[in-house]
């Protein structure tokens, strides 16, 4: 039976193993019910191909989708989600609902991670900021004797150093927005919005970073109607670890209400990412402390 919505993600096979947890955690929550999934191919090898088509994973070879001074590339095809990800309704045509997930995150729980489709479905952009009570350290200071030398922020960076130093300037303390989940419907509008930043923020050839600040320039600057989810919708480890309850087996923001994490998110956890047997000190929900895993199932 056809689906109208879809999940996308990509990998190269270097990022394979974590692809397939995702893949595993969206299975294990019964997501294929009533998703698609979809994967840009960024690189991967025959035997990952083949485990994805036999579990009828629809595979798409992702291109530059905006044009990229080639020195700037060097080789770095895991690069093209950064700009390929604007597009999916030109991979995958037809989709009531895409929702996009990159391969370093897993399904901790169904009923948060619906929200994603429920602000799609309003006609928005549905988005986590990267904003909370527990990320303590939002921006970066130099200081020169008692005075502020240099403020340092991640919109202020990209946004200055791809499109412009005055935007840079003007959304510099407004939240980060991560470009690791968002949903989107079949609206054109909101999409043709999306691929116009993408070129504006792709045309310096700076890369990385493109689609955080195409989405930022799309909402901010742009106005499209949005709906921004709470952090625990994408939970990022690195700046903050969740807590662990036992008893559901599911990862838990670590303040009150300790709501259950819609997505684990392992950005800027290389080590962990790598190694499925490192394991960190996380506090239980009854205030035990326990060596677990991030990674998904492990």
């Amino acid at each position: 039976m056809y689906k109208k919505k879809i999940i996308v993600s990509s990998s190269d096979s270097k990022y394979f193993h974590l692809l397939k947890e995702l893949y595993l955690s969206l299975k294990k929550n019964a997501v294929f019910d009533e998703f698609d999934f979809g994967v840009l191919d960024t690189g991967m090898e025959s035997d990952n191909l083949s485990y994805l088509r036999d579990n009828k994973v629809i595979i798409k070879k992702a291109i530059w989708n905006v044009d990229v001074p080639k020195y700037k590339i060097l080789g770095r095809n895991h690069l093209k989600t950064q700009v390929a990800r604007a597009f999916l309704p030109e991979y995958f045509s037809d989709y009531d609902v895409y929702i996009w997930l990159d391969a370093d995150m897993w399904l901790n729980d169904l009923e948060t991670f619906k929200l994603y489709e429920e602000g799609a479905i309003q006609n928005c952009i549905a988005i986590t900021p990267q904003s909370d009570r527990s990320y303590f350290n939002n921006a970066k200071v130099d200081w020169f004797l008692n005075f502020p030398l240099r403020v340092k922020t991640i919109n202020f960076k990209n946004i200055g150093k791809s499109v412009s130093r005055k935007l840079g300037k003007k959304y510099a303390f407004y939240s980060t927005l991560n470009a690791g989940a968002y949903a989107i419907n079949s609206n054109r509008d909101i999409w043709n919005c999306f691929q116009k930043n993408v070129k504006k923020a792709a045309k310096k050839g700076r890369i990385f970073g493109t689609d955080q600040v195409a989405l930022a320039l799309s909402i901010y600057e742009d106005k499209i109607p949005t709906q921004f989810l709470p952090a625990y919708c994408n939970w990022m480890c690195d700046f903050h670890l969740p807590i662990f309850d036992e008893k559901t087996e599911k990862f838990l923001e670590p303040y009150l209400p300790n709501h259950p994490l819609a997505l684990v998110h392992l950005a800027g956890l290389d080590e962990i990412r790598e190694n499925n047997n490192v394991k960190v000190d996380i506090k239980t929900k009854n205030g035990n402390i326990i060596k677990k895993s991030l990674r998904f199932n492990v």
